[in-house]
């Protein structure tokens, strides 16, 4: 075997994240009494899910965070500094080719009925998670060519190459695992049964969730100290503060600049968390003008990031890579490549040929995306010789013209993912990027996580892959969101320090308590 890992229980990264509110704490919610383990949390989220089907799930941040993980448990989780972690994995390790994953599982899980979820259940959800037609899980499995059962619990993926990257992929989606009953003889779409400690008491699709403890035998004795959680879809800004404010929920993440509607209200509590999802200007690569770097470059030179982010995105970091500070890929020189410089975007542009500037055309604006930035982008760019007119659509119809080669840009969140390579193969994937990626890009992405090459030599090709996307300007990212949490002051254990914190976002309530 090659490079055997044995998994952390627990990450030692500092908390980072800033109380802004009365009742707050240094790092994370309040909550100091005696835990109510009878008792219902409310939270509120802007998108609810369609599907209770994990692999059918078209957002995976939507579907992890919207209650199905606490009704399924998944192989593997990312802790607060971006490591991956084991959750149903108790060690994995590599062969020596690269080419194969072995996944040793914990023995001491089972389903509510008692079944075990052994090698047998995990490899009829990771061969559904990889044939299966859907709109992200399949695509995010396809390094994935076989998997086979070697011990009762223990599985081999046969990889078609070898990468790092499936571990973080099987911390989302594509590594939930459900009862084999119900993969062979239910409707996974609309009906439950996981190994997790909660059931589906209601469910109303793109509305809202109600999950309830139904077990005590769970295996996770840490986990799962609320006795129901509801799931609750608001998506009208306004909405969400009132409900906030009035405790029809106590718990909800807040786009920076729409928290100071509740600010300072007795009893609430707000976590600012930094994390790995912000806002870019996807560019279509593949368009004239577009398809010359100078005038990409032009682009990044061309709009003030800090203005933005003082603006619209207070609290929050101005973007200029494709990792965030802290995190593998990172690198600190990057950040001075792209000032706010309109002359030098005129002087690219006419090196490039177009002395009198360029029009892009329709650029689309996801209706999801702050409102302001769109018209701040296209006055700044119009000082620098840029037009564009914005078209707005929703938060899938945007996305897919744009993968679609319907327009030359796309204003869109732009997260990091699991982790920076993982999440390459969505970002610069078809999905998103009609252009789609160079022979160079996908040699330094072989070599940022071929598994046989150490960590410090995958680190550096990580970090030369995030230089060439900045080099080449494959997109023009805005900023990095630092979102507040505002929750009761009755919750506890929220904290920048949970899995996923700093990467998708803390989504992952598990461990979360309401005290009496």
């Amino acid at each position: 075997m090659f490079r055997r890992r044995t998994l952390r229980a627990a990450a030692a990264l500092a908390a980072v994240g800033l109380l802004a509110a009365c009742g707050s704490s240094d790092s994370g919610s309040a909550g100091s009494g005696t835990p109510d383990t009878e008792a219902t949390l409310s939270t509120g989220w802007t998108t609810a899910i369609t599907s209770l089907d994990p692999h059918m799930a078209t957002s995976e941040i939507a579907s992890f965070r919207f209650g199905l993980n606490q009704i399924y448990d998944r192989l593997f989780t990312v802790k607060a500094d971006g490591t991956v972690d084991g959750m149903l994995v108790q060690d994995y390790s590599y062969s020596e080719d690269g080419l194969g994953l072995i996944l040793d599982l914990r023995e001491d899980v089972t389903f509510r009925d008692g079944t075990p979820l052994d090698a047998a259940a995990v490899k009829v959800n990771l061969d559904r998670a990889r044939t299966l037609d859907s709109p992200s899980v399949k695509s995010r499995m396809s390094p994935v060519v076989d998997v086979t059962i070697t011990a009762p619990y223990q599985v081999t993926l046969a990889l078609a190459e070898p990468t790092d990257t499936m571990p973080y992929v099987l911390a989302e989606m594509s590594g939930f695992i459900m009862h084999p009953d119900l993969v062979a003889n239910g409707n996974p779409a609309t009906e439950t049964n996981g190994s997790g400690a909660y059931s589906v008491e209601s469910f109303a699709p793109g509305e809202q969730l109600t999950v309830v403890r139904d077990r005590t035998d769970y295996w996770d004795t840490d986990a799962a100290q609320i006795a129901k959680i509801e799931y609750k879809a608001i998506s009208d800004t306004q909405a969400f503060a009132n409900a906030m404010a009035g405790g029809q929920i106590e718990l909800g993440q807040f786009l920076p600049g729409t928290v100071s509607a509740i600010d300072g209200r007795k009893g609430l509590v707000t976590v600012d968390v930094p994390t790995g999802i912000g806002v870019e200007l996807f560019l279509n690569r593949s368009v004239a003008p577009l398809d010359d770097v100078k005038v990409r470059q032009a682009i990044n030179h061309a709009y003030d990031r800090q203005e933005i982010v003082e603006a619209l995105y207070p609290g929050s970091e101005a973007r200029y890579q494709y990792s965030r500070t802290g995190l593998p890929g990172f690198d600190a020189s990057l950040d001075d490549v792209y000032s706010y410089d309109p002359e030098k975007a005129k002087q690219l542009l006419a090196e490039a040929g177009h002395p009198n500037g360029i029009d892009l055309g329709e650029v689309i604006i996801v209706n999801v995306v702050t409102p302001g930035v769109a018209d701040v982008l296209q006055e700044q760019f119009a000082q620098a010789g840029i037009k564009i007119t914005p078209i707005v659509k929703d938060g899938l119809e945007g996305p897919t013209s744009f993968g679609r080669g319907e327009a030359s840009a796309l204003l869109h969140y732009s997260p990091i993912g699991t982790s920076f390579t993982s999440g390459s193969s969505y970002r610069w994937g078809p999905r998103l990027n009609p252009a789609g990626v160079t022979p160079e890009y996908e040699q330094m992405l072989s070599d940022a996580t071929d598994p046989r090459r150490s960590e410090e030599e995958r680190e550096a090709s990580a970090v030369a892959l995030n230089n060439y996307l900045v080099d080449e300007a494959w997109g023009a990212p805005l900023v990095w969101i630092t979102y507040p949490w505002v929750m009761s002051d009755k919750v506890g254990n929220f904290s920048t320090d949970m899995d996923y914190s700093t990467t998708a976002g803390p989504f992952d309530l598990r461990y979360l308590t309401v005290s009496e």
